[in-house]
């Protein structure tokens, strides 16, 4: 906080110096009065928080400006042609009203009984897990997804005993299979292939961490990305992957670690449906039947997989089915994509609004062998603050679960329509305009850096053969691009 100093108003004379004595050190002008006195808050407990200034001597037109800070209030007292005028600045946030608490309370939609999809988003379990129950019903969600514990950090306190009982409870009362169609998501700091020992025991005792609390709550599946081989091969990633997930599902009883299926950028594991027949070689086959897989439709996109089509999507479940085996496909995350098949760009759309378009979400929907599966949206749902302020330089958004709950509506919709029929038309030609935008946008920039890609291959390639010519021998000590700069897998952020 700023020292408290006193100021000279516009043309005033200086303060008189007063006497330093302990007599004269806090001296009062009890001539000295306000002539309107200052407004006080509700907050503001005590005149004497307010303390009015005035000047040593009557003839003095001095001017002193005094700040008291209390908790968040601020009091500025102002003297200007010996009155004091009192004005005061807030910096509290407009309280909500009882109407308002209450209207946010009541659900956006109506849970869907009797469904065989079970269709939900990733929710928030701020101030306690149990609440990512009642903002799954908010929005009307059959399954859904949270975090354990803040995923931004390592160190986190232990599970609350009463967040535990309260979080069965109302699973209870609500009626979520927390077996079946809960799906906790791991923290992105973690990297189970990570070479580093001291780094891969950091991330193991932290994986551990979240298998054991899934147990502690009742929840049988547990998601988490593969992570990265970063610097070293593959296969050597692969093998201290294996190595960790025998390790923790030997350490556990019940809990499914699911590995989720990425967009196949850089070194990260699981672009790829082979490196998951791969792995599982690598696991004591006791264990396989505790190995679950996720498909992330925005991710196995963007590693190059055809969704899309009826023939496209069969093709690829038939390629799971037969390197991985579909009965370790244990759930899905449902998310359009901002960027192009083969972008290996993890960018999420809201659902038919990306290139996936939504042709590949009733193929989702209309998918028998994923009946009683739990299928999370990670779509965007900030969209811009009606609060704010016109003209900022900044735009702000707020979070919207109305998005989800429309989007869980949109998808339960798809089940048994005619994919021909003009109600499945009208809304894929209206979705598909909603983003038409974006997807230009996404598209120009994708071109852009494929041909950017094609001039260093060629650049490289002509070097090599005049190298081989012996027309260039190179600088010593240059060291070549490995890499295209691309902005890789960026992982959902909505909390």
């Amino acid at each position: 906080m700023p020292p408290r100093t006193a100021r000279k108003a516009s043309g005033g004379a200086p303060r008189a110096t007063e006497p330093t004595s302990p007599a004269n050190k806090r001296k009062t002008n009890d001539t000295a009065e306000l002539s309107s006195p200052a407004r006080r808050s509700k907050r503001v407990k005590s005149t004497d928080e307010l303390k009015a200034v005035s000047a040593g001597s009557a003839k003095t037109n001095g001017a002193v400006k005094e700040e008291v800070k209390e908790e968040t209030k601020v009091a500025v007292v102002e003297e200007a042609d010996d009155k004091l005028a009192v004005t005061e600045k807030s910096t509290t946030k407009k309280r909500k009203t009882k109407q308002e608490k209450e209207a946010e309370m009541l659900p956006l939609r109506a849970r869907t009984p009797g469904l065989r999809m079970f269709v939900g988003a990733h929710v928030s379990a701020a101030k306690g897990v149990f609440n990512s129950i009642n903002n799954s019903t908010h929005i009307g969600g059959n399954a859904f997804a949270l975090f354990l514990k803040s995923q931004r950090k390592w160190d986190n306190p232990p599970l609350q005993d009463d967040h535990r009982d309260q979080f069965r409870k109302l699973c209870a009362e609500q009626n979520y299979d927390a077996a079946q169609h809960i799906l906790p998501h791991g923290s992105y700091l973690v990297n189970l292939a990570q070479e580093d020992k001291a780094k891969a025991k950091q991330a193991y005792d932290a994986f551990l961490n979240d298998l054991q609390r899934c147990e502690a709550l009742g929840i049988k599946l547990y998601n988490f990305h593969p992570g990265s081989a970063n610097q070293t091969t593959h296969s050597s990633a692969l093998t201290r992957l294996a190595k960790a997930l025998t390790a923790a599902l030997t350490a556990t009883t019940s809990v499914i670690p699911v590995l989720e299926t990425m967009c196949g950028h850089g070194s990260t594991i699981g672009g790829k449906l082979s490196e998951f027949r791969d792995l599982l070689a690598l696991i004591p086959s006791d264990l396989h039947p505790r190995i679950g897989i996720c498909i992330d439709t925005c991710h196995s996109f963007a590693a190059g997989y055809d969704l899309s089509s009826p023939s496209g999507f069969k093709s690829f479940l038939s390629e799971f089915d037969s390197l991985i085996g579909l009965h370790h496909l244990r759930a899905l995350h449902l998310n359009d994509s901002k960027a192009p098949r083969g972008s290996k760009r993890d960018l999420h759309a809201n659902i038919g609004t990306g290139f996936l378009g939504l042709r590949a979400f009733h193929n989702v929907m209309n998918e028998k062998r994923f009946e009683n599966l739990p299928m999370v949206l990670e779509t965007p749902i900030d969209r811009p603050d009606p609060s704010a302020k016109a003209g900022a330089k900044k735009a702000s958004t707020v979070a919207d679960p109305r998005v989800w709950a429309e989007e869980i509506a949109l998808l339960e919709s798809l089940i048994g329509m005619d994919p021909e029929g003009e109600e499945f038309k009208g809304l894929e030609e209206r979705l598909s305009e909603e983003g038409r935008e974006m997807r230009e946008k996404q598209q120009e920039q994708y071109d852009r850096k494929v041909e950017t890609e094609k001039k260093k291959q060629a650049k490289a390639g002509q070097r090599s053969l005049m190298d081989m010519m012996g027309g260039s021998k190179g600088k010593k000590g240059k060291k070549q691009e490995e890499e295209s700069e691309d902005e890789g897998c960026q992982s959902h952020s909505e909390e």
